[in-house]
């Protein structure tokens, strides 16, 4: 905790406790979304790190919103979409033009590991469209607004995403409910 911080904690009364509640309570929501966007458990932790710093930090505010939950899944999706922008340039750099050996969907592997790995495969915008959307069951505009960008968008982004993802898993039947 940075040493300002306990000042600042004491000076609102109490709000470094508010917000260690608020940390301890939400923060496994808030690590459910980081894992789906990250893909892996590392991802997750450090996201989700980052996001109740961020919290933190401007805690007066944070607190001050409407709905909290709301607020803190806007900073981590923020986070989230900030952080790959900037390590893109990287990975492409780094990645070699070889496929990578994929699992085969019919072998018996789990479908949702299957998917979570298709899923690291989208954009970063894309991919926090899809999981908003689809796992979180946000609305459309509930997307649009965390993303800042247009509900058109977030229908376009959506579909081709999702076209995507069945292209890459193969066979229709394989996801499909068997009845």
């Amino acid at each position: 905790m940075p040493a300002g911080a306990e000042a600042e904690g004491a000076a609102d009364g109490g709000s470094v406790a508010a917000f260690e509640a608020y940390a301890r309570d939400g923060q496994r929501r808030l690590y459910r979304t980081a894992y789906l966007l990250c893909g892996n458990v590392e991802g997750a932790k450090d996201l989700t790190q980052t996001t109740l710093a961020k919290l933190f930090q401007h805690w007066r505010r944070a607190s001050r919103a409407d709905n909290l939950d709301a607020y803190a899944k806007t900073v981590l999706v923020r986070t989230y979409v900030a952080e790959r922008r900037r390590s893109v340039r990287d990975l492409l750099a780094h990645r070699t033009n070889a496929p990578r050996p994929q699992a085969d969907p019919a072998s018996g592997s789990d479908l949702r590991v299957t998917l979570l790995a298709l899923l690291g495969e989208l954009p970063p915008r894309a991919r926090a469209m899809v999981v908003l959307r689809y796992w979180d069951d946000l609305s459309v505009e509930s997307v649009a607004s965390l993303l800042r960008c247009s509900e058109s968008t977030v229908k376009s982004q959506c579909s081709r995403s999702l076209v995507r993802l069945r292209a890459r898993m193969g066979d229709a039947r394989l996801y499909s409910t068997g009845s």
